[in-house]
């Protein structure tokens, strides 16, 4: 098994959208209701195409316990190498979403970093891709879910505390070559 683990690394490549309006530049992000949501872009995700993954995860600094009860949707953009967010118009909910969500409903989970359920199955689907490269981009998309979330992280541009990627993977079988045997090897003499 191995890990891989990427922080957010720009500002451009993390951000939140309230009623179609995305913020790139924001120390804070939100998904406290429906129409909120919040976009995050790992780069240079070093895992094989069709490789198992066994678990995954999303690391996330929350700011206040007055928003601290997570009820959202995580899922990520359905493409083989995601770009960064910008301010166009509903940039982040107009990506088109994976197969795979996961739910993350919890109380008050206090402040500090928090790990997300695991997410194993929308990074498996995005890594068996046909299009799926090691050291593509991975764009991870978190969507309230309703009146009930209070839900507000740290940025990038907050200046420490990123939110973090964690993958813990098995690559493929190996090679598709037959092996050699011995005989294959053998030198003649004369």
């Amino acid at each position: 098994m191995t890990t891989f683990s990427a922080q957010v690394a720009a500002s451009s490549d993390d951000a939140d959208q309230a009623a179609g309006s995305v913020d790139l530049t924001g120390t804070t992000m939100n998904a406290n209701s429906a129409s909120q949501y919040i976009g995050l872009r790992f780069l240079n995700v070093t895992i094989p195409n069709a490789a198992t993954i066994n678990s995954a995860s999303i690391s996330l600094n929350f700011t206040s316990a007055s928003y601290d009860d997570p009820d959202v949707t995580i899922y990520a953009e359905a493409t083989d190498d995601s770009t960064t967010f910008t301010t166009g118009s509903s940039n982040i909910s107009g990506r088109t979403s994976t197969s795979a969500t996961v739910t993350w409903t919890a109380t008050g989970i206090g402040t500090g970093t928090k790990t997300s359920p695991d997410i194993k199955t929308v990074i498996q689907e995005i890594v068996n891709r046909g299009g799926w490269t090691s050291g593509n981009d991975i764009n991870i998309i978190i969507k309230g879910n309703g009146g009930s979330s209070a839900f507000r992280i740290r940025s990038y541009d907050a200046g420490s505390d990123y939110p973090q990627i964690n993958i813990d993977y098995t690559a493929g079988g190996g090679s598709t070559q037959p092996s050699r045997t011995m005989h294959q090897f053998r030198m003649r003499t004369a």
